[in-house]
């Protein structure tokens, strides 16, 4: 078994690392060449002891080796917290342990894996873990998140290699008795294409709304002014339900994104749907499963669905059982699966729904074994982290341009009205004011982010 940190995991940091040092760089050149003041300097200063203060530890973290091999013999690790071989008879236990309590919001925390020495064998490192096992010191070697190995293979090759000596105590990868795990769907390489088809095509809805219904609703705004006051008062009230009305079009496809990043499991007779981070299960034998065609909801391509009427009866979706950008339907075993809850329902919706799971299920493919591929570079929770908070200030530079629009609208209209426009630049004012309170979301997400892989950096040196 051979474990490594994935490339993009060092990328990242190394890149973000190099950013913030050349920042603290610059700015440290501007204090000797400027006179700045006892104010400036200290302010200049703080800024550059807090770009060395991070971006150090994340470009050290980059270019620190790490690696993992374990074999019949032992363990050969050399990562920042250890560095050396260890036989098998110097290892008493290896556990798999959640991630302590205290892990950042807003990440869900991979379990970590801990290494117990045997009674009387130093590691030469400071044990600063306890373990659960017996309450013995332990050295965390990484967390699962840091590695390029699927959590299942894993498992399966650690319980073989250590044997009596392997105990997994990790509630995120230790399932309810009798429940059954849903795989991942679509898997790698399709769940990446996937992402990004959704986030293509969110963009060109953005770009589509704001190209032919917000310019031109502006542009009408303005000619019927000009023309008269009382008509530009009414395309103002029209314009604004109708930009409201084609954005909530855009807003549409957000929960088929959540569906795609979630996890799922049968237990019993419910289906549980983000297993990481659980929301309420939704029960099988409720009377009120349907499976729906390609189409029958907005947002979702070319997705068979499995829904549960909702709110004014629209329906709810709860799982995805076919690829909505190619329309590959779910492995037969996942199928097959649901179907066996859904057949011994005591309601005939619900065996119905079943029955239409079992004709799919005759059309799927088997599903295929739970190896990493080996052109899917998966990146860790992290770096995942952190790209999602990058997407997140990219939003907000660019809903700017839909705040200056507005603004420079308001300003085309006020010199021929005395109402629409000075309306224009309240409207224009008034979102200013929500897009710098979204900015200042999105940039502390963003620096929470850094942080984060910042702390993991320093915490793996130590």
């Amino acid at each position: 078994m051979k474990l490594r940190r994935p490339y993009i995991d060092r990328l990242v940091a190394f890149l973000f690392g190099m950013l913030l040092l050349g920042g603290a760089a610059s700015v440290a050149y501007t204090t000797v060449t400027e006179d700045l003041g006892w104010f400036g300097l200290l302010y200049y200063w703080a800024v550059v002891l807090f770009g060395l203060a991070i971006g150090g530890p994340l470009v050290r973290h980059a270019v620190m080796p790490f690696r993992v091999d374990v074999d019949a013999q032992g363990w050969s690790v050399r990562t920042p917290k250890l560095n050396r071989y260890v036989r098998w008879d110097e290892v008493a236990t290896v556990l798999l342990a959640d991630a302590p309590a205290t892990a950042r919001r807003g990440i869900t925390a991979a379990p970590r894996l801990l290494l117990v020495p045997a009674v009387g064998v130093s590691l030469g490192v400071p044990l600063s873990e306890e373990s659960a096992v017996g309450g013995q010191a332990a050295v965390e070697l990484f967390q699962l998140s840091e590695v390029d190995y699927g959590e299942e293979l894993l498992l399966r090759d650690l319980a073989a290699l250590a044997g009596h000596r392997f105990h997994n105590l990790c509630r995120q990868l230790t399932l309810p008795a009798g429940a059954i795990p849903l795989r991942r769907f679509p898997d790698e390489p399709d769940h990446a294409r996937l992402t990004r088809w959704l986030d293509w095509r969110k963009a060109l809805l953005f770009a589509g709304w704001y190209l032919l219904v917000l310019v031109p609703s502006l542009l009408f705004i303005g000619l019927a002014t000009q023309r008269n006051e009382l008509l530009g008062g009414i395309v103002l009230v029209a314009s604004v339900a109708g930009i409201a009305a084609a954005f909530k079009i855009w807003r549409v496809f957000g929960g088929c994104r959540n569906l795609v990043d979630g996890a799922a499991m049968i237990n019993g007779t419910d289906l549980v749907t983000g297993v990481d981070t659980p929301t309420h299960p939704t029960s099988l034998h409720s009377g009120t499963v349907d499976i729906l065609r390609p189409g029958s909801v907005k947002g979702y391509g070319k997705a068979w669905l499995l829904t549960q009427p909702g709110h004014k009866g629209r329906p709810t979706v709860d799982l995805l059982l076919s690829d909505p950008r190619t329309g590959r339907l779910r492995s037969r075993e996942d199928l097959r699966a649901l179907e066996a809850v859904l057949r011994v329902s005591p309601y005939e919706r619900d065996r119905a729904a079943g029955q239409r799971l079992q004709e799919l299920a005759m059309q799927a493919s088997e599903a295929s074994p739970t190896t990493p591929s080996p052109k899917a570079v998966p990146a860790s929770a992290y770096v995942i982290a952190l790209w999602h908070a990058v997407k997140g200030v990219g939003r907000a530079v660019v809903l700017f341009g839909v705040v200056g629009t507005v603004a420079i609208g308001g300003g085309w209209v006020v010199e021929n009205s005395a109402v629409v426009g000075p309306a224009l630049i309240l409207t224009a004012a008034g979102l200013f004011g929500v897009w710098i309170l979204y900015a200042l979301y999105r940039t502390w997400g963003l620096l929470d982010a850094l942080l984060t892989i910042a702390a993991r950096a320093i915490r793996g040196a130590r």
